[in-house]
């Protein structure tokens, strides 16, 4: 009875010994696989391993020639322990246990591999991710950024896609706070997931606009990703040295002084369709403490600016590409620190130019009391999206706010809280101070409001002359109904004029004037807005003869464009209205002018030319674009069905604003 109780100890001991053999071994490759991956074990390679290491202790006490003595051994604690410590035991064991591990560990990586090479990798979970035009470039990088980091966890296989799009502030708010639309869904683009504004106004914004629909929007997390502060961006060659030392000791106020008393010319983003514009008009009118008059001789000074050196009126972007093409002026800009510092990298123009060189880099000089843009991350929990992309989302929010997220954060030239170490580009390599303090906190609402206020007050009027192509190819049917694209164009100029103050002016050409296709035909005289023509409003008084036009003809473009550049510039400065000419056609020109000979023509006469084509047209062909850009205007190519979001878009840049 004693030598079967003692059989049945050993056997117990036995297998206690396995167990403890499995349950090492099995924490040992957990801890490998966490280590090598940094993703949690699966549950099927847990067992994988437990189950190896089972069998390479066994396997180890085979050899060593004690299995059977294992299994009947019995005695005090300490014999067992020594005899396992025993060199063939523990090498034999050891060597077994290594090997097993490894086979644990390495037949699912090799049969992943396999499925990965015959199926290729899952599909990732499609994230959309909504940002402005100024942000796109740094967007997209952080995106990459994500995708590349979930595929260096997985072997090779991204496990999220992100499609990063843009779209102008004014309109991402409207569309959040309408719950998106199929209006929003047309202009902009799908439904976003994530969306990364310039600033927590846009929210803000997008909340005001939801009251207005009475639309409940899921934001379902908001905070801020990294902040920029609003600065003054001087070219190098152009810094006094009496102000080379004093970076970041001026206020707004104290800068705007050296601005007159050196005869800078300053540009801004236009506060119509940038994010950064708005921030930086805040930032300057409280700095000066503008009065309406003080805010008008602001805006005059940046007026003259955008003129003198052909600016475009666009976000801080594409005025920042301009200003690298061409710059006579050596003007200096208002803008984010990652706008001046990613133009210091030579980014964002879509041209592989590379940095600036010396004359052109851009110096950052910071306010003492300027604010910064504080780009939040907003994720949007709409109803119908799915889990895989929801879980993606909520991802790719946790890795920006991880040190990984941040320091890729640090790459786009941002700030992340709470004062994360900064490195390059935030540096003066690229024209920026890596030690600043600046205000992070974003304005508040009230203030928003009231320099926008101010700034719709203090900006020059609009003096807007339309050319409407009414050649015989604007008769063409451009849906089943047999609606026209003269009819679109009649509908979209109608909805802008909605849009035009009481200070600005209007003027309607059709071309040609007749069948025989030479000239133009007045419809409205060029003329203040509330000025009625025969007792109707000018705005009806458009629409009204726009109806009776019967396209037909041929195309006079060119010469229509140097005739209205001369009519639209004749009466008034430019200091007392922005004058524009809008041409809008589908066809070639058929005058037979060099386009070259127009360009010069029309440049310098204080007249921006913008032209929209549509249908055969292209901006690409007759000098459009170049005639357009010349004269700090811009040429849209548009689809008919967006003729309207066109002209809405242009007119709302053009006109002045407050009545």
């Amino acid at each position: 009875m004693a030598e079967s109780g003692d059989n049945g100890n050993g056997r117990k001991s036995a297998r206690s010994l396995v167990s403890t053999l499995v349950a090492i071994f099995t924490a040992l490759g957990i801890a490998l696989e966490q280590l090598s991956t940094g993703q949690p074990a699966s549950l099927a390679r847990w067992v994988m391993l437990g189950v190896g290491a089972g069998i390479g202790g066994i396997g180890g006490l085979i050899a060593a020639g004690r299995f059977e003595g294992a299994l009947q051994w019995s005695g005090s604690a300490v014999s067992r322990l020594l005899w396992l410590l025993r060199p063939r035991v523990l090498t034999l064991v050891g060597g077994f246990c290594i090997v097993a591990l490894a086979a644990g560990y390495t037949v699912p990586t090799a049969i992943d591999a396999v499925r990965r090479w015959r199926d290729g990798c899952p599909r990732p979970a499609a994230v959309r991710v909504l940002t402005s035009a100024e942000q796109l470039g740094a967007a997209r990088q952080l995106a990459d950024d994500y995708e590349a980091f979930t595929a260096a966890a997985h072997h090779g296989c991204p496990t999220s896609e992100l499609y990063v799009y843009p779209s102008r502030p004014a309109d991402a708010r409207d569309a959040i706070g309408s719950g998106w639309t199929n209006d929003a869904l047309r202009r902009i683009g799908p439904r976003p997931d994530v969306w990364l504004p310039d600033s927590t106004a846009d929210v803000d914004g997008a909340r005001d606009a939801a009251a207005r629909f009475a639309v409940a929007v899921p934001f379902a997390d908001q905070r801020s990703l990294g902040a920029s502060p609003i600065v003054l961006g001087v070219p190098a060659i152009a810094v006094p040295p009496d102000l080379a030392d004093r970076t970041r000791e001026l206020t707004w106020a104290q800068l705007w002084d050296e601005v007159g008393r050196r005869g800078w010319d300053v540009l801004r983003p236009d506060p119509a369709v940038s994010g950064a514009g708005s921030l930086a008009t805040i930032a300057l009118y409280n700095g000066i403490h503008a009065d309406p008059a003080g805010a008008r001789a602001a805006e005059q000074r940046l007026e003259r600016s955008l003129d003198a050196g052909g600016f475009p009126l666009a976000d801080a972007a594409e005025l920042l590409c301009r200003k690298r093409i061409g710059d006579p002026h050596r003007a200096a800009v208002i803008a984010t620190e990652q706008a001046l510092v990613r133009f210091n990298q030579g980014l964002g123009c879509g041209l592989d130019q590379g940095p600036p060189d010396s004359e052109q880099t851009l110096v950052a000089f910071y306010p003492t009391d300027t604010i910064g843009a504080d780009h939040p991350f907003v994720r949007i929990g709409w109803d119908g999206t799915a889990a895989t992309t929801t879980a993606a989302a909520k991802d790719f929010g946790a890795w920006l706010g991880g040190d990984d997220g941040k320091r890729a954060l640090v790459r786009t030239a941002l700030r992340p809280p709470p004062l994360f170490e900064v490195a390059d580009p935030l540096t003066e390599r690229f024209g920026a101070h890596a030690g600043i303090a600046f205000d992070r906190r974003p304005p508040a609402r009230d203030a928003v409001a009231a320099a926008l206020k101010r700034y719709g007050e203090a900006r020059r009027p609009g003096r807007i002359l339309l050319a409407l192509d009414a050649s015989g190819s604007m008769q063409t049917a451009v849906d089943h109904t047999g609606t026209t694209r003269f009819q679109l164009a009649s509908t979209g100029v109608g909805k802008a004029l909605e849009l035009m103050s009481g200070r600005d002016e209007f003027g309607l050409r059709v071309f040609p004037a007749d069948g025989r296709g030479a000239g133009a035909r007045e419809i409205v005289p060029l003329g203040k807005a509330d000025v009625p023509i025969g007792g109707v409003p000018r705005a009806r008084a458009a629409t009204d003869g726009l109806a009776r036009v019967r396209p037909a003809g041929s195309t006079p473009l060119l010469q229509t464009i140097a005739d209205g550049v001369r009519d639209a510039g004749a009466g008034g400065t430019p200091d007392e209205r922005i004058a524009s000419l809008v041409v809008l056609t589908d066809g070639n020109d058929t005058t037979g002018r060099p386009p070259s000979e127009v360009d010069t023509e029309v440049r310098g006469k204080g007249v921006r030319v913008f032209v929209i084509a549509v249908g055969e047209a292209s901006c690409g062909t007759f000098g459009l674009r170049d005639i357009a850009t010349h004269t700090g205007g811009a040429c849209y190519d548009a689809a008919p069905g967006s003729i309207g979001d066109v002209l809405q878009d242009l007119f709302a840049l053009l006109w002045g604003g407050e009545a």
